[in-house]
């Protein structure tokens, strides 16, 4: 259900998108009712992930550091603080829950955008919380959010790492303020001047990669977008144009003529990023990176009896951009040990499996996993090798990492998974995703408050708001600070 756009007039008279105007109306003319049911389906299953990833993450150092701080901070109490037990001033929630959902690099992966879902969904709950929101409404904005900033990055040239920033705070600021802009109702001016305001608040730098400031970027997005929306409706002024103007979002984070807006314009809303190219949930909680190979090796330790005994090496075929984020050879921290092809190479090995207790800083420090991480070689074939999802360019295929497992007594096995379990391609199934979620939230919720939430976002877009589910996510604590 592409928009059609008006051109306007160019100097030399050639016609224009203008690509802030584009998406303010966009926004504006998008409800509910207007979204196919395959993305609010697909909308639904990805709030599962996320809400999942959230509960993991709360209990990490970086999740406690963050509620203490939103916490000491005090402030009405508008929105959920998951797992604190109290409310907190909708920015600083969505602040949190942004951080939370992304503390352990388990949420969803989306082409060029990265991790699309964490950037937008805790601000469409929180201030859905925060507004008494109906499910279907913050369903819609979340998936307006993720189409936003997803059909931004599909319409740019722009390159992860490019320049130094970390790119997530750049297009979730777009993302989240589509968002909350959904949510609030607000005008195509208003939400021109928000995206104005989101733009200044922008920001993250590829060098705090492997830092509790990496989490952090999502949160920060789901805050400034919540923040752009509300100061827009304040009155609060910004550039009309801060997409597509000179010295503006996209001229200064990826450079003059990076953004094609014709192509935005033909891209918007049909169909939308939640359906194509899709959203990959993540089997493994490391970076995707890894997904591939660990698919391709656990297939080989389960069918051929492997163990740490009798390997004498595992050859993983990768690419220099995958090892640009795979940076940490010798892992740490258990945060850094997601970001380490070997390290999570030798958990498969040694335990025959890839989970969150994978990741601690024991595991990083077990004398078994660094012996096995010495085994792992990397080759750089001239494969083309992709880190999750399917291909966004239609007719092309990628292949999967070759792992080829040696044994002491001389045997050889090798394998390659083209497609990843959790790819559009090949979903979860949703006793899968069930599982997940139970894995996550079992330190933090009851039983039944775990088959509750799963109920209600498995059919969020029934609920009359969304109090109710979290006022579950917020214990165990009082409904109210």
């Amino acid at each position: 259900m592409a928009r059609s756009v008006a051109p306007v007039a160019k100097a030399g008279g050639e016609a224009a998108v203008e690509a802030t105007r584009l998406l303010a109306e966009f926004i504006v003319g998008i409800r509910y009712q207007d979204v196919p049911a395959r993305a609010v389906e697909l909308a639904k299953r990805s709030a599962v992930d996320c809400v999942a990833a959230a509960l993991a993450g709360c209990t990490e150092p970086v999740g406690t550091t963050i509620t203490r701080y939103v916490s000491n901070l005090g402030g009405a109490p508008q929105a959920a603080v998951i797992k604190a037990g109290f409310r907190a001033a909708v920015p600083d929630a969505a602040l949190a829950n942004g951080t939370m959902a992304h503390a352990l690099d388990y949420d969803d992966g989306g082409a060029r955008v990265g991790h699309p879902s964490v950037l937008v969904f805790p601000a469409a709950l929180s201030l859905g919380d925060y507004l008494l929101a109906p499910g279907r409404d913050v369903l819609a904005a979340y998936i307006l959010g993720l189409e936003v900033q997803g059909k931004v990055a599909l319409s740019s040239s722009y390159k992860a790492g490019q320049g130094g920033f970390d790119h997530h705070g750049f297009y979730g600021a777009l993302g989240a303020t589509a968002v909350a802009a959904s949510l609030l109702r607000l005008d195509v001016d208003q939400i021109r001047t928000a995206f104005g305001i989101a733009a200044g608040l922008a920001c993250g730098l590829s060098a705090n990669h492997g830092t509790q400031m990496e989490p952090m970027v999502a949160g920060n997005a789901c805050r400034n977008g919540i923040m752009a929306a509300l100061l827009a409706r304040e009155g609060i002024t910004a550039a009309s144009d801060i997409i597509e103007s000179k010295e503006g979002l996209c001229y200064s984070f990826m450079g003059p003529g990076k953004l094609d807006a014709e192509l935005l314009a033909r891209k918007l809303g049909g169909p939308f990023y939640v359906e194509s190219p899709g959203l990959g949930l993540k089997k493994y909680p490391s970076c995707m990176f890894t997904h591939r190979v660990l698919d391709a090796l656990l297939q080989l330790v389960h069918d051929q009896g492997l163990t740490p005994d009798n390997v004498a090496e595992v050859e993983v075929g990768t690419s220099a951009k995958a090892q640009s984020v795979l940076a940490f050879d010798e892992p740490a921290t258990g945060y850094q040990g997601k970001f380490s092809m070997q390290h999570c190479v030798a958990c498969g090995l040694v335990d025959g499996e890839v989970s969150l207790s994978s990741f601690t800083e024991a595991k990083v420090r077990d004398p078994l996993i660094a012996e096995m991480r010495r085994k792992v070689r990397l080759t750089y074939p001239d494969l083309p090798l992709f880190p999750g999802l399917t291909s966004v360019e239609p007719g092309r295929r990628y292949a999967g990492n070759p792992v080829t497992v040696r044994l002491k007594d001389g045997r050889t096995y090798t394998a390659q998974a083209d497609v990843l379990r959790g790819d559009p391609e090949v979903p979860l199934e949703d006793d899968d995703l069930r599982g997940k979620f139970t894995d996550c939230a079992h330190n933090v919720l009851s039983a039944e408050d775990i088959q509750r939430s799963l109920h209600m976002l498995f059919h969020l877009d029934e609920m009359p708001n969304v109090r109710a589910l979290t006022d579950i996510l917020m214990a165990p604590g009082a409904a109210n600070r």
